[in-house]
C-alpha cells in the first residue's frame, strides 16, 4: 500500500504581490516617516510578524503560511488577493548574469549576524548600494558570494559579478553589464562614460539586478584619501547615480578602503549602507583550527586567534605552517616568537604602503609605543607637526580600513600589525 504523499505546506508572494506590498509600505513610510524607510523592528511592529518571518515574505522564495501573507497585506492597509500569491511546486530558479568570477562557498564559516543584516538591507530595506569594507583576508569576498548564493530570480532577474583588480576602464565595465542586462539587444552603445551610465540606470530601472564590483582598491590612487586613480573618475560617477538615484537594483561594492566622499553619500542617501567587516568571533575562528586538524584541547589556538584579530585568511596560513613545521603544535610555533612572516607580511604590507605619509606615522607612533594613546598624547607623540583636525581625519581613515583600535583607553594597532611595524626598524 502506497503511503500519501506528504503535502508541502506554504505560499510566497508573486512578483505582483511583492510590488504590491512594497507600494503600500512607501506610501506609508512618506506619510507617517518622512519618508525614510522603516526598518525591521518597525515593520515587525506593525505587522505583529516575527523578522525572520519578514524576511522570509519579502524573499518570495521561502515559503511562509497564507496567514501571515494575510496579516501582512492588512497591516498596509491591502487585501491578499489570489494574483498576490502562489503554491511553489518547482525549486526556486537562478537568477541570469554571470557571476563565474565569484569564489566557491562550499566551505563557509561564520558571519552569520553580517549575512542577516545584509539580507535586511536588500530585501527590506531596499538598498540601491552598500559597501563591505575590510583588512585583506577578512572574508570580504567571500561573504558576499556566500549572500549572492542565497537568492533566486524571484528576487534578481540578474546577478552579476565582476572583479576590479586589473582595473578595467569605465567604459569597458559599464559595456558589459549593459550588454548582460540587456540580454545582449543592447546595439551602438555610447562611448562616453556619463551615456553609458544613463543607459545603464535605464536597464536598472526596470528590471532589479544585483551588481558586485570587487577590489574597488586597485582603481584607487595609492597614498590615501579614497582618490579614484586618474581616468578612472567614471567609477565614481556610477557609484554616486546608483546611490542617488531612484531604481529598482543593488550595487554592491567590496573594498579595502573607501572612495572619497562615500561617507557624505552614506549620510545623504538613505538607500546606502556601510558594512566593515571585523573578524570573526573566536567560536567560528575555532571552526578553521579543528577543519585543518588542529585538536581543540590545545588552548593555544584562542591566543593566535586574538593575536590576528580573527582573520580567516591569516589563521588559515598561519595553520598551515603549524602543520608543516611544528607537527601540529601550537605551542611549539608560538615559542618561537615570531608570528608575521611570509604571506602574511605581504599581505599587511600591502596594506601599509598604500597608507599616506601621516597614516604611516600614526601607525608607527601607535605601535612603537605599545600602550594605547589618546589624541593629545599621539599629538606629542609624532615627530612631524600636524593639527588636530588634521590627525581626527587620519584616524578616521584608519579606522574605516580596520587597521586601528579604538576603545575607552584610547587609540591602538593590532598585535600582528604591531610586530609587521617593529620588523621595518629591525630590516
Amino acid at each position: 500500500m502506497d503511503l500519501p504523499r506528504k503535502r508541502k505546506r506554504g505560499t510566497i508572494l508573486t512578483i505582483q504581490g511583492l510590488n504590491k506590498l512594497e507600494n503600500a509600505i512607501k506610501t506609508k513610510e512618506y506619510a507617517e516617516n518622512n519618508g525614510k524607510r522603516f526598518t525591521l523592528d518597525n515593520l515587525s511592529n506593525q505587522t505583529e510578524l516575527d523578522s525572520h518571518t519578514l524576511c522570509k515574505i519579502f524573499n518570495c522564495n521561502v515559503r511562509v503560511d497564507k496567514k501571515s501573507l494575510v496579516k501582512c497585506f492588512k497591516a498596509f492597509n491591502l487585501v491578499l488577493e489570489a494574483d498576490d500569491y502562489q503554491s511553489p511546486l518547482q525549486p526556486p530558479i537562478q537568477p541570469d548574469g554571470d557571476y563565474s568570477l565569484a569564489p566557491d562557498v562550499s566551505v563557509f564559516y561564520g558571519r552569520t549576524a553580517e549575512l542577516v543584516t545584509l539580507k535586511q538591507w536588500i530585501q527590506v530595506n531596499r538598498c540601491q548600494l552598500i559597501m563591505v569594507l575590510g583588512m585583506g583576508g577578512m572574508g570580504k569576498t567571500s561573504l558576499i558570494a556566500k549572500l549572492m548564493s542565497g537568492f533566486t530570480n524571484s528576487e534578481f532577474k540578474y546577478v552579476i559579478w565582476r572583479s576590479l583588480y586589473h582595473a578595467p576602464t569605465v567604459e569597458e565595465t559599464l559595456t558589459d553589464l549593459i550588454h548582460i542586462v540587456s540580454h545582449q539587444q543592447a546595439v551602438d552603445l555610447p562611448k562616453f562614460p556619463d551615456q553609458l551610465i544613463s543607459k545603464l540606470m535605464q536597464y536598472l530601472h526596470q528590471t532589479r539586478c544585483l551588481l558586485v564590483l570587487d577590489n574597488l582598491e586597485s582603481i584607487l590612487q595609492w597614498g590615501g584619501g579614497g582618490y579614484y586613480r586618474p581616468g578612472f573618475e567614471g567609477y565614481g560617477q556610477l557609484i554616486r547615480t546608483i546611490g542617488e538615484s531612484t531604481h529598482k537594483s543593488c550595487l554592491i561594492i567590496i573594498s579595502r578602503e573607501p572612495p572619497i566622499a562615500f561617507s557624505v553619500l552614506e549620510k545623504k542617501a538613505n538607500s546606502v549602507r556601510l558594512l566593515i567587516l571585523r573578524g570573526l568571533l573566536p567560536e567560528d575562528g575555532l571552526k578553521i583550527f579543528q577543519s585543518e586538524g588542529i585538536d581543540k584541547t590545545q588552548a593555544e589556538w584562542q591566543i593566535l586567534h586574538n593575536h590576528y584579530g580573527g582573520n580567516p585568511l591569516i589563521l588559515k596560513i598561519v595553520i598551515t605552517i603549524i602543520h608543516f613545521l611544528f607537527s601540529s603544535k601550537i605551542d611549539l610555533f608560538l615559542a618561537q616568537g615570531i608570528t608575521v612572516f611570509g604571506d602574511i607580511y605581504d599581505l599587511l604590507d600591502q596594506q601599509f604602503q598604500r597608507l599616506s605619509d601621516l597614516e604611516k606615522t600614526v601607525i608607527y607612533s601607535l605601535a612603537i609605543h605599545r600602550q594605547p594613546l589618546f589624541m593629545p598624547e599621539l599629538v606629542r607623540k609624532i615627530i612631524s607637526p600636524v593639527t588636530s583636525q588634521n590627525l581626527l581625519a587620519t584616524l578616521a581613515n584608519l579606522k574605516l580600513r580596520s587597521l586601528i583600535e579604538c576603545n575607552s583607553d584610547g587609540f591602538t594597532v593590532q598585535n600582528n600589525l604591531r610586530e609587521y611595524v617593529t620588523s621595518q626598524f629591525e630590516s
